[in-house]
């Protein structure tokens, strides 16, 4: 299925872009200064390793890092690892299989696989779903070349069999899941001067956008369309405590796997894998 409406950017870009735009009015950005705690009230009283900044109104924009500083959102988001590997440049035997278009294109699976080209002539494969962590922890495997480069590299050959490649790196990241797949927005503080956003489950380049409008509203008080949305009122619901939770998501991954390895082959999956597999549902993802 080919949407005209839709596109793809570099992500790497796009933050530069924006840098150079707040630096263009004024704004002051200060990079490795690390957030240690804060104290809240008017002003709000935020400490870093080096200096303690006051501030009337504070966002916290970190994402999958917010449940490490702020534990009551650790029952309202999972962590779990996108991994991606890219191949040496191979130009010519993407212009022989006319993948040459740059297009970011996906598959409908729980666990998604995604793969795009890039303008050196490399193919890029990523695939959802794979590292969950226990208690929410920021595993230094997130932020370390992929545990999973086998099965991305089976992966690989099963959707590009004729391409005779070597592959230049994997990497990996963490996503914030939030139960619904969609991000969730609010305050922090009864003074209603700390802000936050998080949960956009992998999606955060684009739904961000998003994310500045209801963010931006919330601070000004604005009452607007994006301060009375739904996604404005704080998480909706909550993963069941842990070790249910991690539990729960080992089985329900293992289970997705072997069904979708059974529908690869053209066999009919277990019974229970099908069952198991609609849990995935309460995070806020549909079976095909």
């Amino acid at each position: 299925m080919k949407r005209r409406q839709a596109g793809s950017l570099h992500p790497g870009k796009l933050v530069v872009g924006l840098v150079k735009q707040a630096l263009a009015l004024g704004i002051s950005i200060f990079e490795h200064t690390p957030y240690l705690t804060m104290e809240s009230g008017k002003p709000v009283k935020i400490k870093t390793p080096d200096a303690k900044i006051t501030a009337t109104k504070v966002v916290f924009a970190v994402n999958a890092w917010m449940g490490q500083h702020f534990k009551e959102f650790n029952r309202h988001i999972v962590l779990v690892s996108s991994d991606m590997l890219i191949t040496k440049p191979i130009p010519e035997q993407l212009a022989e299989i006319g993948l040459t278009h740059g297009k970011a294109i996906a598959d409908s699976r729980i666990f998604v696989h995604y793969y795009r080209t890039t303008e050196d002539g490399r193919l890029m494969l990523g695939k959802g779903g794979n590292l969950f962590s226990y208690k929410n922890k920021m595993l230094s495997a997130f932020d370390q070349p992929s545990q999973f480069s086998g099965m991305l590299k089976t992966s690989f050959a099963a959707f590009f069999p004729t391409l005779k490649t070597s592959f230049e790196t994997t990497w990996t990241g963490a996503s914030d899941r939030s139960t619904t797949g969609v991000p969730f927005f609010g305050s922090l503080t009864p003074d209603n001067n700390v802000f936050y956003g998080l949960g956009y489950s992998g999606n955060g380049v684009v739904q961000s956008y998003l994310g500045g409008d209801i963010l931006s509203s919330l601070v000004l008080e604005l009452d607007n369309a994006w301060t009375r949305s739904a996604m404005a009122k704080g998480p909706l619901s909550t993963f069941p405590p842990e070790p249910i939770r991690y539990i729960g998501t080992q089985m329900v991954k293992h289970a997705i796997l072997r069904k979708e390895q059974a529908e690869d082959k053209g066999q009919s999956p277990k019974w229970y894998d099908q069952q198991l597999a609609k849990f995935a549902a309460a995070a806020g993802k549909a079976d095909k």
